[in-house]
């Protein structure tokens, strides 16, 4: 029953306000702090290979978005003024622009691996798209003039709770809502797509084919599913501020269970930024660009290649595991094929000077002196011809690996 009294204020409201504070701060620092490693790793040559990813880019743009979010968060409005109106166009634009960013993280996931479109060639659609979108909804409420002050902050500020809510569901909630629902989908059907291929691959390996070679999808599920992430995190928040949002337009009475549900609002919006952050700081390419901008990283990948041509091993698929782990495989795979070319060579110039003392020892006593090495000869560069078609596949297969990488 305590809960549809009116709200009397007390001394929990100044500390709502420090954590608010709190929150926006830590919002700015940490996604800029991130924004700025991530910055020095593409910059840098031998970080930068690391970081192409379609994904990352769309979470890099999304962090941009809580970053400018977090910051336009922290002025305050005593009143109504044009600033509050223009302020609450902007923040609202910007967490549209972020909802945006993640459905189309994971849309593009679904097109890549579900419907194998490129989604190098999708980049541009999806920010095209989320503009043109945040644009519509954004613009036409505020030409009519709902944005402006309402209890305390730069919202929707009709007083008429229907038409308040009319507004944001119409203009922000239901489109949030559907995107939200729309990274659920696309999270499950790739679930299930992954499920599959890893059932098909366990029938093929039953029959003992040692010709197959597992699908991208069941070779990077692991990297996939820390991709899926960002949506689903985004879900979650999206899912909760939007109901929250409807809950208290449609409910303006302050009581206390008003005041309680605004206050937990105002946490989930300020912690959006700072909970992106942390999951971007942990995506694996941008913790193999960290480390390859270490010293001893950089002696590695300096070296890696020519330790790598002494066996053969090294140029198994089993060095793909990791994303964008493929490029310095690929350098190892070309020195691999020189070294093995002159070795054949090498032995083909023993062959020969084999083949010349044969005919110069037996060749006056009337023995043939090239035709008995034929065979052994051709033998040795099918063996040739063998070995390089293998490399060559290799090779081919790093290549669709490094453009599989690059397109989720």
């Amino acid at each position: 029953m305590s809960n549809h009294k009116l709200h009397v204020p007390n001394s929990l409201d100044t500390h709502m306000q420090d954590v608010v504070l709190t929150f926006d701060i830590t919002g700015i620092v940490l996604p800029a702090s991130l924004l700025l490693a991530i910055a020095y790793a593409a910059w840098n040559p031998i970080s930068r290979h690391h970081l192409n990813r379609v994904s990352f880019r769309l979470l890099v743009c999304a962090l941009i978005a809580n970053l400018i979010f977090a910051a336009t968060s922290t002025p305050t409005f005593s009143g109504p003024s044009a600033g509050c109106s223009f302020m609450a166009f902007f923040g609202l634009s910007v967490l549209m622009f972020t909802s945006c960013m993640f459905f189309c993280t994971a849309l593009n996931l679904q097109l890549v691996l579900v419907h194998h479109l490129n989604g190098n060639s999708m980049e541009k659609f999806y920010y095209i798209g989320s503009v043109a979108v945040v644009a519509i909804l954004n613009i036409t409420p505020y030409a009519a003039g709902q944005f402006g002050y309402y209890n305390s902050t730069c919202w929707f500020s009709d007083p008429r709770p229907d038409v308040q809510f009319h507004w944001l569901f119409w203009s922000q909630s239901i489109w949030i809502l559907l995107m939200s629902t729309g990274e659920v989908v696309s999270f499950f059907v790739i679930l299930v797509y992954m499920y599959r291929m890893h059932r098909v691959r366990q029938m093929i390996l039953s029959t003992r084919s040692t010709l197959f070679s597992s699908p991208p999808i069941v070779v990077y599920r692991t990297i996939i599913l820390r991709i899926g992430l960002y949506p689903l995190l985004s879900c979650c928040l999206s899912f909760t501020g939007s109901i929250l949002d409807i809950w208290l337009t449609k409910n303006p009475v302050p009581t206390e269970l008003q005041w309680r549900l605004s206050f937990v609002d105002l946490c989930v919006f300020g912690l959006r930024p700072i909970l992106y952050s942390l999951l971007a700081a942990a995506d694996p390419g941008f913790l193999r660009a960290m480390r390859a901008l270490r010293p001893h990283s950089k002696y590695t990948h300096s070296t890696g290649s020519t330790s790598g041509t002494k066996s053969k091993s090294s140029l198994s698929m089993k060095q793909f595991s990791t994303v964008n782990s493929s490029a310095p495989m690929h350098v190892e795979l070309e020195h691999a094929k020189h070294l093995m070319t002159g070795e054949a060579g090498k032995g083909k110039s023993r062959l020969e000077h084999s083949v010349v003392s044969y005919s110069d020892s037996d060749g006056a006593k009337g023995k043939p002196s090239f035709v008995e090495q034929e065979p052994e000869q051709s033998g040795f560069r099918e063996a040739e011809r063998g070995a390089a078609e293998e490399l060559d596949a290799e090779v081919q297969r790093c290549s669709r690996a490094e453009d599989f990488v690059r397109q989720i």
